[in-house]
């Protein structure tokens, strides 16, 4: 991926909670990062009919490419890649300030709460959706969360 290409940041501390006997973030812990960091994204899509609810992942994958390790700060950052039909992909990136930790990717499918099965994206959705990714090539885009920062912070994490 790009540095050219605009993220929105969500910053986490590695918790000693998510360590493996080596002493290095545990690879599904990685998963957990991404997830979390998507969840934060989508939320800023609750209302109405820009809503992603519900929806399901259909897919994830994690490139790992540095450990991470006991009480470093990182940031995931997270970015809408492609719109399809019931189907939104998001791209991922794992960072210190120094060093990229992982890359990755998952497609979440937007059901019908009845059925269970794929809808299509809502009009509103997708218009939104496209024109934020529109933004990407122009500029770093404005966060789709109301208070318009760019990055947030856990909340459980040791602040310095």
């Amino acid at each position: 991926m790009s540095e050219r290409v605009p993220f929105e940041h969500h910053e986490f501390n590695v918790l000693v909670r998510d360590l493996d006997p080596q002493g290095h973030v545990a690879n599904h812990v990685y998963v957990a990062y991404l997830s979390e960091a998507r969840a934060r994204f989508m939320r800023a899509f609750e209302s109405g009919e820009t809503a992603f609810r519900p929806s399901v992942v259909a897919e994830m994958r994690c490139r790992y490419r540095s450990p991470l390790l006991a009480w470093e700060m990182f940031r995931v950052r997270v970015r809408i890649a492609r719109v399809g039909r019931t189907s939104v992909g998001f791209a991922y990136e794992v960072r210190t300030a120094d060093r990229l930790i992982a890359e990755g990717d998952s497609v979440e499918v937007l059901v019908d709460p009845e059925s269970r099965r794929p809808r299509e994206i809502p009009a509103a959705l997708r218009s939104r959706l496209e024109h934020l990714i529109a933004t990407y090539d122009e500029r770093e885009p404005t966060s789709p969360h109301s208070t318009g920062e760019r990055t947030r912070q856990d909340g459980i994490s040791p602040r310095s």
